[in-house]
């Protein structure tokens, strides 16, 4: 890429912050050509594997295609970057990352239970906060065209926070309760369940909230009598006790 290229960009970026003479048509098409190249050039230097993930964005990333990308890769390289994610707080990721593992139907161990529950306690629970936040700002306000804007807001956390908790709920249902075989990890499976429906419950309305508390109630329920057994299976038996 040439000097002229690199000033024109620089004058049209200047162009558009107010400073000097606006630039023509043919400097912006090189402004475009010139950066659309750099950001190829800047992609092709990276390794294989954070090119294909690409953590940062991309153009036409979407949940589904962020979470496809985590599938061509082995399952330590999807707990290290878990791991990774969780020191950098990008805690979105750290969901995506473990939800790939999760999705394999295979047993996980203790680190990688540990990792999807961070993950998914540390998004749900910062709109469980902005959520809270925002019923606190509607209480207090008066002006019927503030209320306004107030309530779209909250419907837009409360759909967020609805998505990520039934996807959660879906991922414990589907894959994690079924594929644990012994009762501590079923355990810690159905309490997460339960958490997630008491989790819904409170921003649901209606006939729906009754139902997802229903359906969390039921969870205990499932965990107690889990627990129960668990905790029978480990005392040595009693030989008097037959007698």
């Amino acid at each position: 890429m040439g000097l002229v290229v690199v000033l024109s960009c620089l004058a049209f970026e200047a162009g558009a912050a107010g400073i000097g003479a606006q630039p023509s048509r043919a400097d912006l098409r090189s402004c475009a050509n010139f950066h659309t190249q750099r950001g190829a050039s800047i992609r092709a230097q990276m390794p294989l594997q954070l090119r294909s993930l690409r953590l940062r964005g991309g153009e036409g990333e979407g949940a589904g295609e962020s979470d496809a990308q985590f599938d061509g890769l082995q399952r330590e390289s999807k707990v290290y970057i878990a791991k990774m994610a969780e020191q950098a707080e990008r805690f979105e990721e750290m969901v995506r990352a473990t939800k790939s593992i999760a999705k394999m139907g295979v047993d996980l161990t203790v680190e990688e239970r540990s990792l999807l529950s961070v993950a998914y306690k540390n998004v749900v629970g910062a709109r469980r906060a902005s959520w809270k936040i925002i019923s606190s700002i509607e209480q207090k306000e008066t002006e019927e065209q503030n209320l306004g804007l107030i309530r779209d807001y909250l419907v837009k956390v409360e759909m967020e926070l609805s998505d990520v908790c039934r996807e959660i709920i879906s991922l414990l249902g589907t894959y994690l309760i079924p594929s644990a075989t012994e009762a501590e990890p079923k355990v810690f499976y159905l309490k997460m369940h339960g958490d997630y429906w008491r989790y819904l419950a409170e921003v649901a309305n209606g006939d729906e909230r009754k139902v997802c508390v229903s359906l969390g109630q039921a969870r205990v329920q499932s965990l107690e009598y889990t627990s129960l057994f668990h905790i029978l299976s480990q005392q040595p038996l009693n030989p008097s006790a037959s007698d």
